[in-house]
């Protein structure tokens, strides 16, 4: 068995994507039992695979086209428009998350592409109006970032607050995403 991060027991199977570039920086998805258990999302293209394999020594490193998880993050990467029902798709691993994160982080991968919604209505939506700093928590631990989009949530005014790469990451996918909505869906 491997260990990830927070000391949670994966199968022994634990396989990454090779990374692909995102707007502020480069990121790979990692793999157990068939299961998205992690985006690694780092800066450079060489912090992705030290952060995999400190986190989940000994994993084995597949082609991103080996995948759906890795193909569906290498076409948002080129500019694809990624619909709600896209990420539903996805083997997440939702059961490796307490209920309420699982609840915030299933509303938040229903959030459309290129649409924003601030912290207290996706409080609203899971059933706990008032609970915007909650939500947060629960975004600041979120395993998936951009296939789940978190980046997605904003500030009651709509100001950028909250993200665990820093705010001009977050301002850098979500600039991505208006320019190729605009687009139609494809990086030029």
């Amino acid at each position: 068995m491997s260990k990830g991060k927070r000391g949670k027991q994966w199968g022994t199977e634990v396989r990454f994507t090779g990374p692909v570039s995102l707007p502020h920086g480069c990121a790979s998805v990692v793999l157990s039992g068939g299961k998205v258990v992690s985006v690694e999302w780092e800066r450079k293209k060489e912090l992705v695979g030290k952060t995999i394999a400190e986190k989940y020594p000994g994993a084995e490193k597949i082609a991103v086209e080996n995948s759906v998880p890795g193909k569906i993050l290498h076409a948002y990467s080129r500019g694809r428009i990624l619909s709600p029902r896209d990420i539903s798709m996805l083997p997440v691993a939702w059961g490796s998350l307490p209920e309420f994160q699982r609840k915030v982080l299933r509303a938040t991968a229903g959030i459309p592409y290129g649409k924003t919604v601030t912290y207290g209505e996706l409080a609203a939506a899971v059933g706990s109006p008032g609970a915007a700093r909650a939500v947060g928590a629960a975004l600041a631990r979120n395993p998936w970032p951009v296939l789940v989009p978190c980046h997605r949530v904003v500030g009651k005014d709509g100001r950028l607050v909250g993200f665990g790469k820093g705010l001009a990451a977050k301002e850098a996918l979500l600039r991505f995403e208006k320019e190729n909505a605009g687009r139609g869906g494809v990086a030029q």
